[in-house]
């Protein structure tokens, strides 16, 4: 399904000004953007002490690997989210992308000697998008799961997992998808984490308990809102996002447990495009090669996801993209 939210730019600055007012008195996250929790970072932006990567210089060949209609128009269209830091954000001016995905997108894009234009979409559209060509690729801290690449092929870039997160008054009774019985969990529509939730609940009520129950937002914004405001009890997603939010919060909320599921997260790409598989794997593999990719993850804080191969779905790479 590729749906997309009427008015999507509006829609973001509206989301940006709910959260804003939603969270203030609990909250002070989703006003910035920044990483992984690491000893004198800069929590409102890029870690002081990492330096912008260098541009990057045009491989011809791999340049030549493009979809026709790419190399004409000289961009890749690249479904992306908003509001998922550090992997990405709005900037001050909420118009600028910023954070991991943007800037090695971006380096990618270079690579390949093409400019990179990103259109908003919903984290559940953007299969679809890349499916019905709506979009070239797209980004969007998505896991590399087996049922996925049914869909889609992945170009792998990022080792994670996925954490839960709590207010700190519920930190101690609330440390596992098991304590969840009878209570609530805030997650992203489409993610693998609504899964693991609704997974929970069944066995919540195998063992006599409870069910655990699943509030779902089209966005991390409503998730965080619902824990802020007691709706939820946790929010369960990504963890270098739920590690930054609570690192954010000033000690008013836990990450909790141990982090589990782990898997890649993937830039999306056509299954029918091989050549645009390659394309993007080798120039990733370029930018891992030449230091930019470290230094784009260093700026935000997250160096412990970086990986030094390009895979292509969670295996070795192979010319025109393995299956």
């Amino acid at each position: 399904m590729d749906t997309r939210l009427p008015g999507a730019r509006a829609r973001r600055t509206q989301r940006a000004a709910v959260a804003g007012v939603a969270l203030a008195g609990l909250l002070s996250l989703l006003t910035a953007c920044g990483g992984t929790p690491s000893a004198g970072a800069d929590r409102t932006g890029p870690a002081a002490d990492g330096a912008a990567p260098a541009a990057q210089h045009k491989d011809a060949k791999l340049a030549a690997l493009l979809p026709k209609k790419v190399r004409d128009s000289g961009e890749l269209v690249v479904a992306e989210g908003d509001d998922y830091p550090p992997l990405v954000s709005l900037a001050s001016d909420n118009k600028t992308l910023v954070g991991v995905e943007p800037e090695l997108m971006r380096a990618i894009g270079q690579v390949l000697g093409v400019k990179v234009k990103f259109s908003t979409a919903s984290f559940d559209s953007i299969i679809g998008g890349v499916q019905s060509r709506r979009y070239d690729l797209a980004i969007q801290a998505m896991l590399d799961k087996p049922e996925r690449r049914q869909h889609v092929t992945f170009v792998d870039y990022f080792k994670t997992s996925s954490s839960m997160l709590v207010q700190q008054k519920d930190a101690s009774a609330v440390k596992s998808l098991g304590d969840l019985c009878g209570r609530t969990a805030a997650v992203e529509k489409g993610t693998a984490q609504v899964e693991d939730v609704e997974a929970q609940a069944k066995k919540c009520k195998a063992a006599g308990k409870p069910a655990a129950k699943t509030l779902v937002f089209p966005d991390s914004v409503g998730c965080f809102q619902a824990l802020s405001t007691g709706r939820a009890n946790a929010f369960v997603g990504g963890t270098p996002t739920v590690a930054y939010q609570a690192e954010q919060s000033k000690g008013q909320l836990s990450q909790v447990g141990e982090p589990y599921n782990f898997l890649p997260y993937g830039i999306l790409v056509n299954k029918q495009d091989k050549d645009l598989v390659d394309a993007v794997r080798q120039a990733l593999q370029k930018v891992i090669d030449n230091g930019a990719y470290g230094k784009i993850l260093k700026r935000w804080n997250v160096e412990s996801g970086a990986v030094d191969r390009a895979t292509v779905n969670g295996e070795s790479a192979t010319s025109g993209g393995s299956e």
